[in-house]
């Protein structure tokens, strides 16, 4: 059994589709657990997958790890910054609370990405609103890396001049975030598959995770999640290279084609 093979046999246990999983690294992380389990082949680390629950997760983690930076796709937070928050704001009126759901947050870059650009451009108009950023992953050891916000500089090779002065300190080869961008976030272990969706939600950013990598049968289940999550009046982005599945009409409608924004249809 070679990698594809064992791809085929082991995605649809986790609601993934095995043809995304082509990024270098993959092969070489699942060799290494092969050869950790003292294990020669495919084959036996499948029957390993299926008798172990506990190596399963550790399986899921590697086949969904995301890499990601500050201010990914940047034009994304102008767009957020021009028309999506303020509409959402709008919405709320003088009061409220203001929830985001970042999906698949791995090492936290976009939760603080869109915390900083709360700080920076919203938090000193708009004091009575309850800004919250709810930053979830299935893997635990990225959340703890993310709860301790120690980043290389290539991370930070998209953030504004002004912001990286004012969040970020330089520290033993590592630039780590200020305190201040971390008060608004909570971060959790969440699997979205298989996990109820948080209410209250008014933005929902699932970008680079489930509409790569699962079976277009998940990618309907966790969208149906997102729209039960979001207000009335709520939005969800996606990656810019990815698309909904075909059920997202009755679901959402498009706002911006290129920034893949989409607003709950109600």
């Amino acid at each position: 059994m070679g990698l594809n093979d064992f791809l085929k046999e082991v995605a649809p246990l986790f609601g993934l589709e095995w043809r995304a999983f082509r990024r270098r690294g993959i092969k070489r992380k699942l060799e290494q657990r092969i050869a950790a389990w003292g294990l020669a082949h495919y084959d036996e680390y499948s029957i390993r997958i299926r008798n172990d629950p506990e190596e399963r997760v550790h399986l899921s983690e590697i086949l969904t790890v995301t890499i990601s930076r500050f201010y990914r796709d940047k034009k994304v937070f102008d767009f957020l910054e021009q028309f999506i928050i303020p509409a959402i704001i709008q919405n709320k009126q003088e009061v409220g609370e203001f929830k985001i759901w970042s999906i698949g947050c791995a090492n936290g870059e976009e939760p603080f990405s869109l915390s900083m650009l709360w700080k920076t451009s919203f938090e000193n108009n708009f004091h009575d609103i309850h800004f919250q950023i709810l930053a979830t992953d299935i893997n635990e050891a990225l959340l703890e890396r993310a709860k301790n916000g120690r980043y290389r500089e290539s991370s930070l090779k998209e953030v504004p001049g002004e912001i990286r002065r004012k969040f970020f300190r330089a520290e033993d080869g590592f630039y780590l975030i200020d305190r201040s961008a971390r008060e608004n976030i909570v971060f959790s272990r969440h699997d979205i598959l298989h996990e109820e969706p948080f209410p209250g939600i008014d933005l929902v950013c699932c970008r680079n995770l489930a509409f790569t990598y699962f079976s277009k049968e998940s990618q309907v289940k966790v969208l149906k999640k997102i729209f039960q999550s979001l207000n009335e009046v709520g939005y969800l982005i996606i990656g810019k290279d990815e698309a909904l599945p075909l059920t997202y009409p009755t679901l959402f409608v498009p706002i911006s084609s290129t920034e893949k924004v989409y607003q709950k249809f109600s």
